[in-house]
């Protein structure tokens, strides 16, 4: 059986931003079962479908005041 060579990291964080997402969702008790990430180059972020009350649940959170954006970014 060959060995196998792990990859080696990535250099964009779209991973932690796929859980940072998925967390801030879950505060919202939005799911998005087909959040990801996607492999290609640039990697992008998956946002997938969702069902018509997750939807409106999104649009819900989103409506709300929005934050300040953070200085630098």
């Amino acid at each position: 059986m060959p060995a196998t060579v792990p990859l080696p990291p990535r250099k964009d964080d779209t991973y932690a931003v796929v859980m940072e997402l998925r967390a801030a969702l879950a505060e919202h008790g939005i799911t998005l079962p087909s959040l990801g990430r996607d492999f290609g180059t640039p990697a992008l972020v998956i946002l997938g479908n969702c069902n018509t009350a997750t939807a409106r649940a999104l649009a819900g959170a989103l409506g709300r005041e929005p934050q300040q954006p953070q200085e630098g970014a």
